[in-house]
């Protein structure tokens, strides 16, 4: 399992960071990966940019395979602004990730999340948090844009 933070650019070119977790099952060959919503993210949420950031985990972390599992978790989750695991479903053109549809999922109930949960916080998840105490990678894939930088 490895983890990391994402830098994405989110809208307007704003930049925005989640927590990534990536989870092999390497008997059946599959993958999971678990995208943390963080309190510290100055941008667009994950939920608004899932697309972009699918896409940076295929290309960053996982070598440009588009198979796995993605799983986001948002520490006040919709409906009732509480820790919610929403697992992803991808109803658009097959390969490509489009038209996303969160289903609500309890990590009891699912053999990934039941893995996965016990790297996210219900309180002070945040980028600094990780990177202080996990020594977590930042991995930013717009190193290859011409991104303005802010004065």
């Amino acid at each position: 399992m490895s983890q990391c933070i994402l830098v994405f650019r989110g809208f307007g070119r704003s930049p925005s960071w989640c927590h990534v977790v990536v989870a092999s099952d390497t008997t059946r060959g599959t993958k999971a990966v678990l995208v943390g919503e963080l309190d510290d993210n100055p941008g667009t949420t994950v939920t608004n940019a899932v697309e972009e950031v699918a896409e940076s985990i295929r290309q960053e972390l996982l070598g440009g395979d588009p198979n796995f599992e993605l799983y986001e978790y948002v520490p006040k989750g919709l409906p009732k602004l509480r820790p919610t695991f929403y697992r992803i479903e991808w109803r658009g053109e097959p390969g490509r990730f489009s038209m996303p549809e969160w289903q609500v999922v309890e990590p009891d109930s699912d053999p990934w999340l039941r893995h996965l949960r016990s790297n996210v916080m219900e309180q002070g998840y945040t980028a600094r948090t990780l990177i202080d105490e996990r020594k977590l990678e930042v991995i930013d894939p717009r190193r290859h844009e011409d991104v303005p930088v802010a004065s």
